[in-house]
């Protein structure tokens, strides 16, 4: 009876935003499944967004993963923590990714509220990948998924060289005028 039942979980078509995701390679393709889940669940849509990778340093009780200045047209990944998964747990790094991204897109989207950003971002993510997808896992438990992530509590210094990489071709959907 349980292998049947497996059976028919494994021949469940997948829906779209998963196909994207899985097909997906690069911060610009999973930019384009965040904007068209927003866009499609919530009825949201920004669009000119720039994404920028940096060091912003990390500390003995935690790391930004990123952010969202309000007033702004840029997204700001860490590159430490970003290193550190690719490294430490590479099979959440699509994940981790997806998952800043989408926070963080809901923010430029309009919802300024942390807290609003955390439980719209693991609630969307519950509905489209389910509930043991990285994605859902990341979004409902950030700080438990990446506990072995955050430095020793000593010699925190914060990084010297401040320069943002930009990304090429992020929101490249929005972009259709430059060819």
């Amino acid at each position: 009876m349980k292998k049947e039942r497996s059976e028919k979980k494994s021949k469940t078509p997948k829906n779209k935003y998963i196909l994207m995701y899985d097909t997906s390679e690069s911060f610009p393709d999973l930019f384009e499944v965040v904007k068209r889940l927003v866009e499609d669940k919530l009825g949201s849509h920004r669009s000119g967004l720039m994404l920028g990778i940096t060091d912003l340093g990390m500390g003995p009780n935690g790391f930004i993963g990123a952010f969202f200045m309000l007033g702004s047209n840029a997204i700001v990944i860490n590159r430490q923590p970003l290193n550190l998964v690719k490294n430490r747990t590479p099979e959440l790094h699509k994940a981790y990714m997806f998952y800043l991204l989408l926070h963080e897109y809901l923010h430029a989207s309009g919802i300024i509220d942390e807290a609003e950003a955390w439980h719209t971002a693991a609630g969307l993510s519950l509905e489209v990948f389910g509930e043991t997808h990285p994605v859902t896992r990341i979004a409902e438990n950030f700080s438990n998924i990446f506990r072995d992530i955050v430095q020793p509590a000593f010699g925190y210094m914060p990084p010297e060289d401040a320069t943002i990489e930009l990304i090429p071709g992020f929101d490249r959907s929005s972009v259709t005028y430059i060819q």
